[in-house]
This record gives C-alpha cells, structure tokens and sequence, in this order.
C-alpha cells in the first residue's frame, strides 16, 4: 500500500494490471470513451474513501515513513489542490441545496488526480482522445469531478480523525491539521440536510448522474458515524460545533435527523432488509414526499447494521430484527459452498466476490455476536462462524506481488457491481487491502481510536 502512490506520495486506488489484463477485459472494446476513462482512472486516481481507509491502515503500523504520508494526504486535502489539480466542488458550477458554497465548506471531488492532462493511456500508450471522449479535442484528461456525501465524510472526518488518535491519543488538539479538516464541512451538511427526512442528500446539483434530491442511505450511515466520532473527538470544547453536530444527528426544532432518517425511512419490512436509499419529490404546489428505492445493497445492511448497532435495531424494528436482516443479505448475496459462508457480493446472487464487502460484513458479524452473547448465544455462534468463514475465504482474493509483497483482489471477477461502477480483478489500494488490514487488526473504522464497543 505504501508503494502504490504517485512520486509525490498520492495513494492510488487501484495498483495498475497488464495490458494483457486490460486487453481481456476490454476486448472488442479498447478505443470506447467508457474503457479509456477508466484505464485513466485506473492508473492516475485516488478515490478519497479508498484514501481515508489507507490512511487508517498504514497508521496502524506506526512507521515513521509511513506517518509521513499519511500527514501528507491530510495537507493534501485541507490545501483544496492535488497537484496542479483544484479538488472542492465550489460553486456556481456546483449548487448545495439550493444554495451556493465556496472556498473549504465545498465538497471534496470524490475522485482525485494530481493534474487535469494531459494523460497517457496505458494500453495505446497515447494521450489522443478516441471519438466520444468527452472534449475529445484536447486529448486524454480526467473526466471525473463529482462530490459525494460518503467519500467527504470519510476523506475528511474518518479518515483524519482516526488518524490522529492512532497519533496523539484520545485529547486531538483542536488545531491539528485532522481536526481543523474534520470540521471543515459540518455547515455543509446542515445546508445539504433533507428538511422532510433527516438524511442529507447524496451530491450537489450540477453532479454528473446525479438523482435530483436522491439520498443514499449507505452515505448517510458513514455520515452518521463520522459525526459521532467527530462529537466525541472534540468532547466540551466547543459547545457550538457540537450543537450542530447533534442537530445534524437527532430531530430538533429544525426537523428531523440523521437517526431519524433510518428509524422512519430506512426499513423495508416487506423485504426485511435496509433499503438504500430513496430520493424527495417535490411536487409543483411545493410540497414533498419521499419515495425509497427497493433494491438490495449489500454494504447498506453490514455497515448500517454496525453503526447503528443490533440493539438499536432491534428496539426500532422487533426483536431480531438486525438478525434477520443478516439473514435475508446472506440468502440473497452470500457466496456459500457446501454450507459454508464464503464472502458476499454487491447486490442480488452474481456470483460474484467482494473483497472490500465481505469484510465489511466480517465486521459487522464480530460486532453482532458480541451484541446478542447474552441474550441469543446461538445467534452470536453462528454470527461468528461467519465472520470467521468469510476472513478464511476472502484469502481466496490474495496475490503474492513480484517483490513478495501482498494484495487483495477488489474482486473475484469483472463485472458491473449494480451501483455504477465497476468490479475488478485488481489490487485495490484502500478498499480491499485497507480493509483487511483493519480486520486482521481488529480495528472497527466506525467508532473512534477503533474501539469494537462490546
């Protein structure tokens, strides 16, 4: 992890294939724009939830060499510049709510690069635009510049803060570099917060893709997380920041909050999983509703499950309720062979093996056995024979490098993941390889200094 970066020390996201990979994956296909932005993305990216995971991980190894970069990621992101690339999502290109915001409160772009162009692509090793490339005329260039709410909570608050109690212990000083871009967004949020549902909506206006007044529930749930990292970080110093970060959390004379958002809209009893989210209509009288998406998204039950906890769960939604869940996901998406619980994909049964998603769901499973020890010991057995299965075979994702080091697969097999982008069979920097540092560590990404919290 600490190799794949850029010689100023940018992590990338992913570590570069072979072109024989790429001529396989791409066949038949090679010169379409959709193939050329991601071999670029590939090569020169950094998306900033992958960058927050790494972060977290090499601090863990309390490498001096390693501190440095990790610091130095921090800067990056406080600086509002990658290179000779500006990164915030400032308006009047982006607006936030109806509203306009510059300078630090903008969003950060999800995804990073150290400059605009030109680019080189590795398979024709050419930096010419082929027809369709977006503003095909000045060659190859970076072509994704979209900010998204679960990629700023964890580039600006997770991944800072747990960096900085791994460095200085639990008492942050308040005008370190982690604290100062931890709290750098919060009016943000307040601005972007859903007046009618609490949850905070998913990207500014003038995002590419972007679902008008679509909110993600797995973004909200990192949010959440964040939020109460960041209220315990800064503890009684200042009572104001803290004010908005409970306002952003709990209902309030404002409306509602985040938590709210999942007591009332998150559950789909029908299916009995967590939706994914929804998005707010809004009609021409002004009025509002909401309406939820249906599909299944694997991380939105292993995560939601892990922040918001087994017995708030249960208390919202019946007793057993976070179980059933589990069960519903494993039955849906879990990869099983001979009975045993392999790993997890994305969405509904493909087949398919996420490296970064069953351990996401390692997680969770460790943090539920211990939430129903007591009360259902054969609940927490069988939640832990999961967790332990999933580690073991998620090793089936594991490659040994040519200079001996060791990497994790995103994936077991290309294909689309059923959220836009991608899976790969390549070493993924933050998302697979951070993740399984964090396990083999026992170190849950939620709570702050890691702490399993049961």
């Amino acid at each position: 992890m600490a190799q794949n970066v850029t010689p100023s020390g940018m992590p990338k996201s992913y570590a570069e294939p072979s072109n024989d990979y790429y001529r396989e994956i791409y066949k038949g296909r090679e010169n379409a724009p959709e193939s050329v932005i991601e071999r670029l993305m590939i090569r020169y990216d950094l998306n900033i939830y992958d960058g927050a995971v790494w972060q977290i991980a090499l601090s863990l190894q309390t490498n001096p060499a390693y501190q440095q970069l990790v610091d130095a990621q921090t800067q990056r992101l406080l600086s509002g510049k990658s290179g000779d690339l500006g990164i915030l999502a400032q308006s009047p290109a982006f607006t936030y709510n109806g509203q306009s915001v510059t300078g630090d409160g903008s969003f950060i772009l999800r995804s990073i690069s150290e400059m605009y162009g030109p680019m080189i692509d590795p398979l024709s090793n050419s930096s010419v635009a082929p027809a369709g490339f977006p503003q095909a005329e000045h060659g190859l260039h970076k072509a994704d510049f979209r900010p998204v709410l679960g990629e700023n909570a964890w580039a600006t608050i997770i991944g800072p803060l747990q960096t900085a109690y791994l460095k200085y212990g639990a008492h942050i000083p308040k005008d370190a570099p982690e604290m100062r871009i931890a709290v750098s967004k919060l009016r943000t949020f307040e601005v972007m917060q859903d007046a009618l549902t609490g949850g905070v909506f998913y990207a500014p206006t003038g995002t590419s893709g972007m679902q008008e007044g679509g909110i993600s529930a797995e973004n909200n749930i990192s949010l959440l997380a964040a939020l109460r990292m960041l209220r315990e970080a800064i503890g009684t110093r200042e009572p104001t920041t803290t004010r908005l970060i409970d306002e952003l959390i709990t209902r309030d004379a404002k409306g509602p909050g985040i938590e709210d958002y999942f007591r009332e809209r998150i559950y789909n009893p029908a299916q009995g999983i967590f939706s994914s989210g929804g998005f707010v209509s809004r009609g021409t009288d002004g009025s509002s509703h909401y309406v939820a998406y249906e599909n299944l998204a694997v991380d939105v039950q292993t995560w939601g499950l892990t922040v918001l906890g087994a017995g708030w769960v249960d208390k919202q939604f019946g007793e057993g309720a976070a179980f059933k869940i589990w069960n519903n996901t494993k039955e849906r998406a879990g990869m099983v062979q001979d009975g045993v619980l392999q790993g997890v994909g994305y969405t509904d049964g493909t087949g398919m093996l996420s490296g970064e998603w069953t351990l996401g769901a390692v997680l969770m499973a460790k943090e539920m056995a211990k939430a129903y020890r007591t009360s259902h010991p054969d609940w927490a057995q069988e939640l832990t024979r999961d967790a332990d299965s999933m580690l073991l075979d998620v090793q089936a994702l594991k490659v040994t490098n040519p200079d001996g080091s060791i990497g994790y697969l995103y994936a077991n097999m290309d294909g689309p993941t059923g959220f836009g982008w991608m899976a790969r069979r390549i070493q993924h920097t933050g998302a697979t390889n951070g993740w399984m540092i964090l396990m083999l560590r026992d170190f849950n990404p939620f709570v702050l200094g890691g702490a399993s919290g049961g």
